[in-house]
C-alpha cells in the first residue's frame, strides 16, 4: 500500500485548504499584502476589467486567492501581475467540461547554453515545485533556475552558433483540469514525450477539485506557440487518454480481459470482518480485519476513485499477487472484483511498513538486522524477477514487517511481466527510488529494480528519507544528472560497495538479486558463524546455486 508521503487525494494538492485559511487569517502578513499589491499594480496599468469596477474585481481577486494554496500568494512575482488574470481566465475556462483539459502555451525567452548542456536536468536544489501528496511543503517556488544558464546574448544564432553556442527556447506550459491522483507523473511523461525538459515545474490544487499546474521548459526549437500547443495536444489524445477522458474502451477491454483470468478468486464477504484502517494509498485505503478467523489485511478502492484506469491497476495486482507464492511476498488470501467495491484480502503484517518502522527508530539498526531485512527483500524480489515479474515501486512503504522483522513485499498495482507488455518507458514509481532509465522514459527492465533497492539498503543504514531537503521532482532531476545519496563514512564497506554497484548508471553493471543475496549472506556469515566454519564461495557460484533453488 502507498505511503501518504509520495500520494495524496491528488498529485498537484499539498496545504489542505483549512491550512491555507489558517495562514491567511493567522498572521501571516505577506500573504494578504500580495493581493492589494497586484490589485493595485492592475488598477495603476488601467486593466480594464479592473477599473470598470475595482470593489467588484477586488471580490473576484480575493475568491481566485482562496481557491489556491496559501503558496500560489507566496510563489507571485508582482512584477507579473497581470499573470494572475491568466491563471483566473485558465480556470474558469476549466469549469467547462467540455473544454478540458486546458492547455496554454507562450514563449518568454531565448538563453544561451553549450551544445553538450542541451540535455542535463537542472540543478535539483534550485528547481522548486509542490510535493506530491502535499506533505513536505516547499516554501518558494517562483524562482529562475541557475544551473547551465547563460545570459541572453544580443548576437544572432548565426553568430551565437559561430561561437560554439545553443540557443534555448524558454516556453511556459500552463495545465489545468479536474485534480487526480499521479497527474503530475502523467504531464511530465506528456511533456518528454513531446521533446521538453521541464526547468521550472510549479503545481497547485483549488479547494473545488481542479489543478493549476505551470511548466517553464525548453526543448522546443522555435519562438512559435501554435506548432507547440498542437502536438501537445495531440500527444494527450494519443498517448494519455486519461488526461481529456477518464474512461476509455482500451481501459474497459482490459478491464474484462483481466476479469476473466483472474477467475473464481471471490471472497465470501459474509465471512469478513472489517476493522481499524491501517493506511491510505493514491486510490485504495487498507483495513486490518479477519476472514474466517484469521488476521488479514483488506485493501478497498476507494469510490472517489473508481475509474477504468485504477480498475485496471487494482486488477493487475490481483493477478501478480494470485501467481506468486513465496515467504518474503505477502500472502493472497482472496479478492472480489464482481461487485462495486473492489477488495483485496492478504495476510496481515503486524509490524507495518519498513517506511514507517524505520522513521520511528532513534538510531540506525545495526548490522546484522540490517543485513536480515535486506536478505529477506532480496529474496523476495529474486523470486519475483525470476518469475518475469518487474515490481516497478520497490521502496520501504511497500515492504511490509512481520514477527521477529520479517519482511515482505507488497503492493504490484503497477507491477509487470515485461515479456508480455513490450518495452517499459512509462514513468512508472516513486520518485525518490527511481531509477534514472525510467525517470528519462527510456526503456528499461528489472534492473530497474535494483537500482530501487539500492535506495532501500541506504534507508535501512541510516533510517533517513531519500533527498529529504528535496521535494521528488527535484530528487529525480538531480538522478538524472548523476546525483546520489551520501553514504556515511563508517559503513562496512562491503555493504557500501554493493549499494554505489546497484544505482550504477548503466543497468548493465547492476548485480542481479540473486548475486546482491549471495553478496549479502557473505557479509551476514561472519556475525553469526563458528569459527572453524568455511566463508563460502564467490559471488557467481552462490548465485547460480540461489538462482537454480528458486525455480
Amino acid at each position: 500500500m502507498d505511503d501518504g508521503i509520495e500520494e495524496g487525494v491528488g498529485e498537484s494538492s499539498w496545504p489542505p485548504a483549512a491550512a491555507a485559511a489558517a495562514d491567511s487569517a493567522g498572521g501571516g502578513g505577506g500573504y494578504t499584502d500580495i493581493r492589494k499589491e497586484i490589485f493595485d499594480r492592475l488598477m495603476a496599468k488601467g486593466i480594464e476589467e479592473v477599473v470598470k469596477d475595482p470593489p467588484a474585481f477586488r471580490e473576484q481577486l480575493h475568491r481566485h486567492f482562496e481557491r489556491l494554496p496559501a503558496s500560489y500568494s507566496i510563489d507571485l512575482d508582482v512584477e507579473k501581475a497581470e499573470d494572475v488574470l491568466l491563471h483566473r481566465r485558465i480556470l474558469d475556462e476549466c469549469a467547462d467540461p467540455d473544454k478540458r483539459p486546458v492547455f496554454h502555451v507562450r514563449f518568454l525567452r531565448c538563453i544561451e547554453a553549450p551544445p553538450d548542456s542541451q540535455d542535463k536536468a537542472q540543478d535539483p536544489s534550485t528547481l522548486r515545485e509542490a510535493e506530491i501528496g502535499g506533505s513536505e511543503p516547499c516554501e518558494r517556488m517562483m524562482e529562475d533556475l541557475t544551473l547551465e544558464r547563460r545570459k541572453v546574448a544580443d548576437d544572432s544564432e548565426a553568430s551565437s552558433a559561430r561561437r560554439g553556442v545553443k540557443i534555448l527556447y524558454i516556453h511556459e506550459i500552463i495545465f489545468s483540469m479536474v485534480d487526480k491522483t499521479k497527474l503530475l507523473a502523467q504531464l511530465s511523461a506528456l511533456l518528454s514525450e513531446v521533446g521538453l525538459n521541464i526547468r521550472e515545474a510549479h503545481v497547485f490544487s483549488t479547494t473545488d477539485g481542479f489543478c493549476l499546474d505551470v511548466f517553464v521548459v525548453d526543448g522546443w526549437e522555435t519562438e512559435e506557440t501554435d506548432g507547440l500547443l498542437q502536438s501537445l495536444k495531440e500527444t494527450a489524445a494519443r498517448n494519455h487518454a486519461s488526461l481529456s477522458n477518464p474512461t476509455n474502451s482500451a481501459a474497459s477491454e482490459r478491464i474484462l480481459e483481466l476479469q476473466e483470468q483472474i477467475g473464481d478468486s471471490n471472497v465470501d464477504r459474509s465471512f469478513l470482518q472489517i476493522g481499524e484502517k491501517i493506511a491510505s494509498g493514491s486510490s485504495g485505503d487498507l483495513f486490518r480485519g479477519t476472514y474466517h478467523g484469521m488476521d488479514v489485511a483488506i485493501k478497498f478502492l476507494r469510490a472517489e476513485h473508481v475509474n477504468d484506469s485504477s480498475k485496471v491497476e487494482f486488477l493487475q495486482e490481483i493477478m501478480i499477487l494470485k501467481s506468486v507464492n513465496h515467504d518474503n511476498v505477502v500472502r493472497f488470501y482472496g479478492a472480489c472484483t464482481k461487485q462495486r467495491k473492489y477488495v483485496i484480502v492478504t495476510e496481515y503484517m503486524p509490524g507495518g511498513n519498513l517506511y514507517d518502522f524505520l522513521r520511528k527508530q532513534k538510531n540506525t539498526l545495526d548490522l546484522t538486522m540490517v543485513l536480515r531485512i535486506a536478505i529477506g527483500i532480496s529474496k523476495g524480489m529474486d523470486y519475483l524477477h525470476q518469475n518475469n515479474i518487474v515490481h516497478r515501486d520497490l521502496k520501504t512503504a511497500n515492504l511490509l514487517l512481520g514477527s521477529d522483522h520479517a519482511v515482505k513485499i507488497a503492493d504490484f498495482g503497477v507491477s509487470r511481466r515485461p515479456s508480455q507488455e513490450g518495452d517499459m518507458t512509462a514513468e512508472t514509481g516513486t520518485y525518490r527510488w527511481m531509477a534514472p532509465e525510467v525517470i528519462n522514459h527510456k526503456p528499461y527492465d528489472h534492473r530497474a529494480d535494483v537500482f530501487s533497492f539500492a535506495i532501500v539498503l541506504w534507508e535501512l543504514v541510516t533510517s533517513k528519507i531519500p533527498y529529504e531537503n528535496l521535494t521528488p521532482l527535484q530528487a529525480a532531476l538531480g538522478v538524472r544528472q548523476g546525483m546520489r545519496l551520501d553514504i556515511p563514512s563508517g559503513l562496512h564497506p562491503p555493504l557500501s560497495k554493493l549499494i554505489q554497484q546497484c544505482w550504477n548508471e548503466n543497468p548493465n553493471v547492476r548485480p542481479s538479486f540473486a548475486e546482491i543475496t549471495a553478496e549479502l549472506e557473505d557479509m551476514l556469515r561472519p556475525l553469526h558463524q563458528a569459527p572453524n566454519s568455511s566463508k563460502g564461495s564467490n559471488r557467481q557460484s552462490k548465485a547460480k546455486a540461489h538462482k537454480k533453488s528458486q525455480r
